[in-house]
Parts: C-alpha cells; sequence; structure tokens
C-alpha cells in the first residue's frame, strides 16, 4: 500500500550538492587558513633572521 502526500526530505540529487557545497566551502577556508599559516611562519622567519647578528663588511 502506497502512503500518498509529499516528503519534507529532499531528494538525493539536492541532497548531494549540499554535501559538495559544504565540502567546497571547507575546502576553501582550510585553504585560506593554509596561508595564513603559511605568511606567519614566513614571518617569524624573517623576524628570526633579523635578530641575527650581521658580519661586518670586509674592506
Amino acid at each position: 500500500m502506497k502512503i500518498k502526500g509529499r516528503s519534507d526530505t529532499p531528494d538525493l540529487q539536492t541532497q548531494l550538492e549540499s554535501m559538495f557545497d559544504q565540502v567546497w566551502r571547507s575546502e576553501d577556508n582550510w585553504q585560506l587558513w593554509d596561508r595564513i599559516d603559511a605568511m606567519v611562519a614566513r614571518e617569524v622567519q624573517r623576524e628570526q633572521r633579523d635578530l641575527l647578528p650581521r658580519p661586518k663588511p670586509r674592506t
């Protein structure tokens, strides 16, 4: 026996598109944080390099 009526559950295509959208947004967010981490690491290296004593120029 079939039950007539609409289900509140989205169809599989809509669910799949929603899941892909969430994955793509998460990947964008991860890439942003990777770029921020790389920038911070580069700045730390620059600061450490600037703290090292510089050799005197030869005359």
